[in-house]
């Protein structure tokens, strides 16, 4: 199925800032609403000035896509420093995670572009409780099932979590217009990414791609000094390195991001890159091979002792086959 292969390849080059001349904008468009592109599409392309290429319907919609998502990312990020400055009244320090990282840096009265779903903040463990009750005290409310804190008023929850000593390095201190937080550096938060993506939601045996973290890895690699190597030498385990080359691989595929040349020198790591690049562009023909890799992550769950100690096997069948039978962003 050569019209989504062609809608990637399209998509891509616009994220890098060179919109195809022959692309289907049909095609385009509903491929970057279902990877939560959209607004990176029209920044992409805006700021490197070939915003004017488009064609007038597709850069009607794709500004006001765009211009959307700065009204609730402006939202978000007054969200997120109100609820920084009361931990920080309680002496608390929150971490900031994933797209709070940018929402915060960014200058008053300017958004990133990056669509995010909601705010992930971390505190020590000993402060969780403290910073819950704070957060409740702002009107934010327990969401059934554990999902974070809501008000009504707000574009999106907030994720209050403990810190885990997890990370690559220290996080970073930061302090601005008085706020202070805590911000992981450029190795933890490409690492948390891969880690996330390919290991804990099981991209690396299911072939999938997450292709908004694979812009926010390029990005991230654009703008900070990631150390690749160093990070090959964190991971765990064998598996665990097959997938952070098999993602590097998909990385300088689709952005051309500087990778060590030594990933892809192992033929497990070549076929995983091929076999994601294969069924993301092949939907239909690569269906057995996304059908086989989902039959390995799940029986590789089901085995998973911490797993089936936390509700049981039955309860893990079952958020096995949610996971896999909802619909996804991820291509």
């Amino acid at each position: 199925m050569r019209r989504r292969g062609n809608a990637l390849e399209a998509l891509v080059a616009g994220l890098r800032g060179s919109p195809s001349g022959r692309a289907d904008w049909h095609a385009v468009i509903a491929l970057a609403n279902r990877t939560l592109l959209t607004p990176d599409l029209f920044s992409s392309l805006a700021r490197a000035g070939q915003i004017h290429r488009l064609p007038q319907d597709v850069y009607e919609y794709l500004r006001f896509v765009h211009d959307c998502n700065r009204e609730r990312n402006l939202r978000l990020r007054a969200q997120l420093l109100e609820a920084v400055a009361a931990l920080n009244r309680r002496g608390i320090v929150p971490l900031l995670l994933k797209g709070a990282v940018p929402l915060f840096l960014s200058p008053a009265g300017r958004a990133p572009s990056r669509m995010t779903s909601d705010l992930d903040l971390a505190v020590e463990p000993a402060e969780e409780a403290a910073a819950q009750a704070c957060l409740e005290e702002l009107g934010y409310i327990e969401v059934a099932g554990g999902r974070g804190m809501a008000r009504q008023q707000d574009a999106g929850m907030l994720e209050l979590r403990a810190r885990r000593a997890r990370g690559f390095e220290p996080a970073m201190p930061v302090q601005r217009d008085g706020l202070r937080v805590n911000i992981p550096p450029a190795q933890s938060r490409a690492l948390h990414w891969i880690v996330h993506d390919l290991l804990k939601e099981g991209d690396y045996w299911r072939g999938r791609i997450d292709l908004r973290h694979l812009h926010d890895l390029a990005q991230l690699a654009e703008s900070d000094d990631v150390d690749w190597r160093a990070l090959q030498a964190s991971m765990s385990d064998r598996s665990a390195r097959n997938a952070l080359d098999t993602q590097l691989l998909a990385l300088h595929h689709f952005f051309g991001t500087r990778i060590p040349a030594r990933c892809a020198r192992r033929p497990i790591v070549r076929f995983q890159h091929w076999r994601r690049v294969f069924t993301a562009t092949h939907p239909i023909i690569g269906a057995p091979l996304r059908l086989a890799g989902n039959l390995i992550w799940g029986t590789r769950r089901f085995l998973s002792a911490d797993c089936s100690a936390r509700g049981g096997s039955s309860d893990l069948a079952r958020r096995v086959a949610r996971t896999l039978l909802l619909p996804s962003a991820k291509i």
